[in-house]
């Protein structure tokens, strides 16, 4: 991840309570590779008067587990990548004001990871201009972390831990789209010529979706595949898609003279034809793959 790393995080900061945090980051908090229970307990009690949040969690599974690394607890953290020297960073979901570090560290043979969730704080100086410039970096970031990087459609991640806890109590809707010469497209013209075909069938997606994410978003799944989902029925969604795709060109640009066009093939499930998410998106790829 470019920008600011563990290592040098703090001379971005400014002064205050965030930066006395990350200043002692940078010396480590005292924090060693290997660890009995009993020290990563008193460990752990320590980084808690430090950190609103500190944890311990399995480094392959991403499951957290107690203090003495004994017991798992049956929840879920991201497993970032770390640097050379067994720390990380990563802004933490849904909150543009808080990030969390993280330290490898061994627990009686167990390869673990530390956790250490950090927030500035709610009301910055008006002139702390480091700290306005850190809070617009991690806003960034987050944005970057929910998008595909090319088409700008959100992203799975977005999808499984900001949109689908959203939609508890809701009967969203599936339409799956597949852009039927993508793959082709990229075997005789190449893959800048396969971005241009998926940017251009996004941009029509997109504007069937609309452009609150509170009401539906457009995901990118997989090359050539997107997920169109809404708070709304599937035959609403797929008028909408449908008018959409009669408006626009369904064309792309292959090199600045040449163009070529695509056609888009589409499968809807209804909330209730399903129950859960893994079965709403299984039944819409099934239907997509017989369309």
């Amino acid at each position: 991840m470019s920008g600011l790393r563990p290592g040098n995080t703090a001379q971005h900061i400014g002064s205050g309570k965030f930066a006395g945090v990350l200043l002692l980051w940078e010396g480590d908090l005292q924090v060693k590779q290997e660890y009995t229970r009993s020290e990563m307990a008193a460990l752990l009690a320590a980084l808690r008067q430090v950190f609103p949040t500190a944890g311990l969690a399995d480094a392959a599974t991403g499951e957290l587990l107690d203090d003495a690394a004994d017991k798992p607890t049956g929840q879920y953290c991201q497993v970032p990548v770390l640097d050379d020297e067994g720390r990380g960073w990563a802004p933490v979901s849904g909150d543009a004001l808080a990030l969390t570090l993280y330290r490898a560290a061994v627990v009686e043979g167990r390869a673990c990871l530390l956790l250490m969730e950090c927030h500035l704080p709610n009301t910055l100086p008006v002139g702390n201009r480091e700290a306005n410039a850190l809070r617009r970096q991690l806003t960034q970031y987050q944005e970057e972390l929910n998008r595909d990087y090319m088409t700008g459609a959100y992203n799975r991640r977005y999808l499984a831990e900001i949109w689908q806890p959203a939609m508890v109590g809701h009967t969203p809707c599936a339409v799956l789209v597949r852009v039927n010469e993508y793959a082709s497209v990229c075997a005789e013209y190449g893959s800048a010529a396969g971005d241009n075909c998926l940017n251009a069938a996004a941009g029509i997606l997109q504007r069937a979706v609309g452009a609150d994410p509170a009401q539906g978003i457009l995901v990118r799944l997989e090359d050539g595949v997107f997920l169109l989902t809404a708070d709304t029925s599937a035959a609403a969604l797929t008028d909408r898609l449908r008018q959409a795709m009669q408006d626009s060109r369904h064309v792309f640009s292959i090199s600045l003279s040449r163009r070529a066009s695509f056609t888009m093939a589409v499968a809807a499930v209804d909330w209730a034809e399903a129950g859960s998410w893994d079965l709403l998106l299984a039944l819409a790829e099934q239907r997509l793959a017989d369309a």
